[in-house]
């Protein structure tokens, strides 16, 4: 594409999710370590009349029936910010399985902020950006930065993290679509507390990982029992640090000592995996294993 930007849109891990009871309008709080992986989707945006979308990409056949996904909502939501009518043909390679807990449509949307933003040269600063996209989905101001921080809120509290380890894993799907909605139901059936955010993580990250949960697991395996199975594949792997589920499922993750042994896990799973690296930040910058 002639004159065209890109921008990637990586794939987000809950590190560690808790969750506490609704508030009365419904949402639920949230406290939760998040980071970004080296795979992910693509966005590519170039000038157009009016707003146009392809997609390409076998994740994407989930979304063609959809005529209002997060892609073309980021966008007019930027348009109605700067106030513009400015067109885009905006193309979505798609890899991020949809519904699977990682973040996809989110970060879809989050690299379409990005790169309309250079594309009409608007100039936003990305808090500007995260203050918009947190109207498109509660994930979308956290995938704008994409890199290692914590969520609060219901998405809207980012604190960006520096001095944070990069990581070696593996992200498997077991091959089932999670309804986070039906997580959620399964999730208050439990008559959860109110939240209680987490403390210090001190030096060792993986250490303080091993005591935090996911307070959605044991909801989702109710909802779909693959994810126990899937978990406890991937404990069963060598050379793991650390097995969890990423955001409301299905999608799970295991973080691992070296990348031998990640990649072994990788092309063991029979269904769909991808071998990755998570991002660390150090000297102020993404650090990557």
């Amino acid at each position: 594409m002639s004159g065209a930007i890109t921008e990637f849109a990586p794939a987000k891990i809950n590190l560690s999710l808790r969750v506490g009871r609704a508030r009365e309008d419904g949402y639920h709080p949230l406290d939760s370590l998040v980071t970004f992986a080296d795979w992910g989707d693509t966005i590519t945006v170039r000038d157009e009349i009016a707003l146009m979308m392809s997609m390409s990409g076998e994740a994407s056949e989930d979304l063609i029936e959809e005529e209002n996904n997060l892609v073309l909502r980021a966008a007019r939501a930027l348009q109605d910010h700067a106030g513009i009518d400015k067109g885009a043909m905006i193309h979505l390679h798609k890899e991020i399985p949809v519904a699977a807990g990682l973040g996809g449509g989110s970060a879809d949307a989050a690299a379409t902020l990005r790169a309309l933003n250079q594309l009409w040269e608007l100039d936003l600063e990305l808090d500007e950006l995260a203050q918009i996209g947190l109207s498109i989905g509660a994930d979308v101001p956290a995938c704008v930065y994409s890199r290692p921080l914590r969520m609060r809120g219901i998405g809207e509290w980012i604190e960006l993290i520096d001095n944070f380890p990069a990581f070696n894993a593996v992200l498997i799907n077991p091959g089932v679509r999670v309804s986070t909605g039906k997580v959620f139901e399964a999730f208050d059936e439990t008559q959860p507390a109110e939240l209680k955010e987490a403390k210090g993580r001190g030096p060792n990250v993986l250490d303080w990982l091993s005591r935090e949960p996911n307070s959605l697991e044991r909801p989702a395996m109710r909802v779909q029992p693959k994810i126990k199975k899937a978990l406890q594949w991937l404990d069963r792997q060598d050379g793991v640090d650390l097995v969890r589920m990423s955001g409301s499922g299905a999608s799970c993750f295991a973080i691992f000592e070296d990348d031998a042994d990640a990649e072994k896990a990788a092309d063991a799973y029979e269904g769909f995996s991808v071998e990755v690296g998570l991002a660390g930040f150090k000297d102020g910058e993404l650090d990557w294993c």
